[in-house]
């Protein structure tokens, strides 16, 4: 068991201080539209080994028993029986996989605090990180920004009085990866954290740095292959969007000799440092041919999506 944030006390372990926040829909009852909740991090609904997050999702009350998404997953299904005790007070009892849950969940009622966010991203944008969420309440005075970097063990505050998503981060120096987090807040507390989500600030493009055959080699048209080396893994990606098949003419590496014929190597989408086009569409170009091949900068992706800065194209000739 994840003991952080958890006291143990002779055989057992308890959490103080931690958040439930539930809020209703628009209807009337739970049952005609699911209600929401969130808790702080860690959350008092998950005793497990990582019971040091936040949990979200929504829920319905049903003949005293307390039905929750989010707890262990966006789809499973979380069960209690719920006790009230006092106008101010009630208590939870997990009719779930108890390997998994708190034995009993006692809480007291507060004054309310903003939802936390969602969706929390973190976009490279070469020189800065872009920090975006989705706003779950309406009675938030502002947003806080946290952010731990990969050398810190803990995240620390990084900006409060934020107003609207997104947070520009440009303290980040090249290289340097950060993970981001978001809470809402106003006169009566702080929200759970969001989401955790990270990125790698990088402002260097992808470049061709090695090939084969090289510029101006005569090679054996029947058995050799094209292969294109970068500065570093690379995605493929269609100009018109998206991975696997793509719609988009053209190709990420185009091959074409002085004679009638040519051909594309698209290679397999997925990152690598290389692209490689099979001793196929060589050999069906004619002898003592000038092949040229242009890798086509629109096509090319790094990790933290820097685009090549211009096509790249040398020529070789075939043999005779």
């Amino acid at each position: 068991m994840n003991t952080n944030g958890w006291v143990a006390n002779s055989f057992i372990y308890t959490l103080s201080n931690a958040q439930l926040n539930m809020t209703a829909s628009s209807q009337a009852t739970s049952l005609g539209q699911a209600y929401s909740f969130s808790t702080s991090n860690p959350t008092p609904l998950i005793r497990f080994s990582n019971a040091s997050v936040s949990s979200a999702g929504t829920y319905m009350l049903y003949r005293n028993m307390l039905l929750m998404k989010g707890v262990m997953s966006a789809s499973a299904v979380s069960k209690y029986m719920v006790d009230i005790t006092s106008d101010d007070r009630f208590t939870l009892t997990s009719l779930s996989d108890g390997g998994n849950y708190p034995d009993l969940v006692m809480c007291d009622s507060a004054t309310p605090v903003p939802a936390a966010p969602t969706d929390t991203t973190a976009t490279n944008a070469q020189t800065l990180v872009n920090v975006a969420w989705t706003d779950q309440s309406s009675d938030e005075t502002g947003f806080k920004i946290y952010r731990r970097l990969s050398t810190q063990a803990a995240d620390t505050e990084l900006a409060t009085a934020v107003t609207a998503s997104p947070y520009v981060d440009s303290s980040l120096t090249e290289g340097q990866t950060a993970y981001y987090s978001v809470s809402a807040y106003n006169a009566n507390g702080e929200s759970p954290k969001s989401g955790v989500a990270n990125a790698t600030l990088d402002n260097i493009k992808p470049t061709v740095t090695s090939h084969t055959p090289t510029t101006s080699q005569q090679v054996d048209k029947t058995s050799t292959t094209i292969s294109i080396i970068f500065s570093e893994n690379v995605k493929l990606i269609c100009p018109s969007g998206g991975d696997g098949t793509c719609a988009t003419s053209g190709a990420a590496v185009n091959v074409v000799g002085s004679s009638t014929y040519s051909c594309t190597g698209f290679a397999n989408l997925g990152r690598a440092a290389s692209i490689v086009v099979s001793a196929e569409c060589i050999g069906n170009f004619t002898a003592s041919d000038t092949i040229t091949v242009t890798v086509e900068k629109e096509w090319i992706v790094d990790a933290n999506g820097n685009y090549m800065d211009v096509d790249y194209s040398y020529s070789f000739t075939t043999g005779t």
